[in-house]
């Protein structure tokens, strides 16, 4: 029938369009078989060609310059980058990139003055024709030992700060009976010796270093006047007799404890530094630096303020960052009649960011000494007087009200 053809019409349509049809399959092995050919291909034709890859766009071609070598740090020369002329008495260089003490013969004995300070020089050497040399300065240099230079004599100042010297022992063998002032702060010291025969020093500088206490043959200096030891590991406040000393530097050590002997071997004391460190309250004994005029106890374990009226002669009270809580404590400032600066801030007792607290705490104190001129870091009672002769319009920058 008509409706059975039809059938029989559709499925034989679909096996010759079927994939698996045999004439299907030699189609495509034809294909595969010639490459790249797509003429066999039904509707190959009609499909376009892919598109070519971008092209991309090309770099600029860098041309590095040569590596030059890099022969280290310039550094200059004495008497010849640094010109020396015969007759001068006075050399001076600072940040001048020497390294080497050389051609110092050109002044020879006129030389009185030398100093090279912030420089690279790295040993003592080549000063033996400077025989009058009184002031040699070599601050902040790189040198590790301290040597020839037994033979001046007349030496007044020496100072060889800020280096990397470990041992001073080697100014035993130098006879300097003229010298009056020796700095040795910032180098790398742990033992002070060799120079306990200098019996005219007036200055010990001795700041910085890795120094644990303070021999007993210190006494020889008899006329030591000033002796800075800050920032060092010194444990103990224990000094020999030092009649003459008047200005001694003890801050940022690790003392912990009052030494009763301290205060009679240096009674002269006018000028006494000893903050942060861990000190407890002023002990009786401190009644006997009836001299003093300023003292510093900054950053302590201190809980009061000890009245000593002894100190008649003290200026200068440094008593902030302690643990003083009661504020009552102030009325005892009242002992020190020639009072002018008092530090007592960031003690407990100013609560400090509780605005009517730390009114309370500055009032408190002018009501006890009135007079003074500074409180913590705010000037009080100065006066400025501006002297003119109304010729001030003159001048450039000022202009008349």
């Amino acid at each position: 029938s008509l409706g059975a053809f039809n059938v029989r019409s559709i499925l034989a349509d679909a096996g010759r369009c079927s994939p698996y049809s045999s004439e299907l399959r030699e189609r495509r092995q034809s294909t595969m078989d010639v490459e790249g050919s797509e003429a066999d291909v039904p509707g190959a034709e009609d499909v376009p060609p892919p598109p070519p890859p971008p092209a991309q766009a090309r770099r600029a071609r860098v041309q590095l310059p040569e590596h030059e070598e890099d022969d280290g740090p310039t550094y200059y020369r004495l008497g010849v980058d640094y010109p020396i002329e015969p007759d001068e008495e006075e050399v001076h260089h600072q940040c001048a990139r020497i390294k080497k003490l050389e051609n110092l013969e050109i002044v020879g004995p006129k030389l009185k003055k030398l100093c090279l300070i912030a420089n690279c020089v790295e040993k003592i050497e080549n000063l033996e024709s400077n025989v009058n040399l009184e002031h040699l300065e070599l601050y902040q240099n790189l040198l590790k030992k301290i040597e020839n230079i037994s033979h001046l004599t007349n030496l007044t100042v020496l100072d060889l700060s800020f280096n990397k010297i470990r041992s001073i022992e080697a100014l035993a063998s130098c006879p300097f009976e003229r010298l009056e002032r020796l700095y040795l702060s910032s180098n790398k010291i742990t033992d002070v010796e060799g120079i306990f025969h200098l019996t005219n020093l007036k200055m010990l500088e001795l700041g910085s270093n890795r120094i644990r206490g303070m021999p007993p043959e210190l006494a020889n200096l008899v006329k030591l006047e000033e002796l800075w030891l800050g920032k060092n590991k010194i444990v103990s406040m224990a000094m020999p007799p030092l009649p003459a000393l008047r200005h001694l530097s003890m801050q940022n050590n690790r003392l912990e404890v009052w030494e009763p002997s301290f205060f009679q071997n240096c009674s002269g004391l006018t000028h006494f530094y000893v903050g942060h460190n861990n000190l407890p309250d002023l002990p009786e004994e401190f009644a006997l630096l009836t001299d003093l005029v300023e003292v510093d106890l900054v950053r302590n374990a201190i809980t009061k303020i000890k009245p000593v009226p002894e100190l008649t002669k003290l200026e200068e009270l440094w008593l902030n960052d302690n643990k003083i809580e009661d504020l009552e404590e102030v009325r005892h400032l009242t002992a020190f009649p020639a009072l002018k600066t008092i530090y007592l801030e960031r003690n407990p007792m100013q609560d400090l960011g509780n605005k009517e607290a730390e009114k309370r705490y500055r009032d408190a104190i002018l009501e006890v000494v009135p007079d003074i001129r500074q409180l913590d870091a705010e000037r009080l009672n100065w006066k400025v007087s501006v002297l003119t002769d109304g010729q001030e319009h003159r001048l450039p920058g000022i202009r008349r009200a």
